[in-house]
């Protein structure tokens, strides 16, 4: 009986050990990888693609192309680090959805810059989409760029 109990308590110790998830392989985090791969690459159109539905509504692949090309230093990416991964509630004008993945993300440049910054996935259709925050949907409602 002793052996069982003490075989059952390694059992639970290496359940627990070990396996914590790299939050760059999930889901949504892989697809914020792709975001900035694409942006950082000059792949606008298909950082759109990538675009939530509705907010593909909001902003015309040409405009976005068109804004992303004023604002992202094309070829400075060093590397993209994905800090965390989280369930998160939303209020993001355009879309219906209140849940979301939170992508925290370390993006670093070959000029010595980074920043920190935390985005949102929602999967549709099986496929995770980023979506746009509330300001860059009001930029572009009013027909200017996001900042």
């Amino acid at each position: 009986m002793r052996r069982w109990a003490v075989l059952a308590v390694v059992a639970v110790l290496a359940a627990g050990c070990g396996g914590e998830e790299d939050p760059a392989a999930t889901g949504a985090g892989s697809a914020a990888v792709q975001k900035y791969e694409n942006l950082y690459s000059g792949n606008f159109g298909r950082a759109w693609d990538d675009l939530h539905p509705a907010h593909q509504r909001v902003v015309s692949r040409a405009r976005f192309i068109q804004c992303a090309r004023q604002s992202i230093a094309v070829g400075d990416l060093e590397s993209i680090e994905v800090l965390d991964v989280f369930d998160d509630d939303i209020r993001v004008a355009g879309l219906s959805e209140r849940r979301a993945k939170a992508v925290r993300v370390r993006v670093s440049s070959f000029q010595g810059e980074s920043f920190t910054t935390e985005d949102h996935e929602v999967e549709v259709g099986g496929r995770w989409r980023w979506i746009l925050n509330s300001e860059a949907v009001a930029a572009y409602r009013q027909g200017r760029c996001p900042r």
